[in-house]
């Protein structure tokens, strides 16, 4: 058992058990990874041949969809712009509704301060004019006396009392203003 050569020799064929033991074990998994090889070149191959046609039809469903956006914006926007006109022609009509109530109060009063005054009547409030629309306990809801007094004309001649810077009476012509004092 001193002798090198057996040792050697046992070194060598234990190395090469060990390495057939590997060999044996790794076998499989070389078959296996060269059948998951030709899977994957078979994917490959598959999507190569289908997935081009699949990226060209979703290329065309997001352009469709974008179209389709697009013009429901476009609706959307169109909706907004008929809502103002809308809006716009109620304002018009209450507008003229206003307008048309504003008329028609103005032709009943003057129906009926002509009827009163065919009829002979009074003013409904004689002595003052009132407004209804204000509140009877509020204190700016006056009955204001109605004038109808007349405005005494008097002496025509505005320029009859005035004198000449001399102190003399006025001549005719004196008597009508002269457009140079006014």
């Amino acid at each position: 058992m001193t002798d090198p050569v057996f040792w050697l020799g046992l070194s060598v064929g234990l190395v090469a058990v060990g390495i057939l033991a590997v060999i044996l074990t790794l076998l499989p998994a070389v078959i296996q990874l060269g059948r998951a090889a030709q899977s994957v070149e078979r994917f490959f191959d598959t999507l190569l041949r289908e997935l081009p046609p699949t990226l060209e039809a979703l290329r065309l469903t997001s352009l469709e969809v974008s179209e389709v956006a697009d013009s429901l914006d476009e609706g959307v926007k169109g909706a907004g712009q008929v809502v103002k006109q809308v809006n716009r022609s109620i304002e018009g009509a209450r507008a003229q509704a206003q307008g048309a109530q504003v008329n028609i109060r103005s032709l009943w009063a003057g129906v009926r301060a002509a009827w009163q005054t065919l009829s002979g009547e009074g003013p409904p409030s004689a002595g003052g004019i009132h407004n209804p629309r204000l509140r009877p306990s509020d204190s700016s809801n006056r009955a204001f006396p109605v004038a109808s007094s007349t405005i005494p004309l008097g002496d025509v001649r505005p320029f009859a009392d005035r004198s000449t810077p001399e102190g003399s009476q006025p001549n005719a012509q004196s008597s009508r203003p002269d457009p140079a004092n006014s």
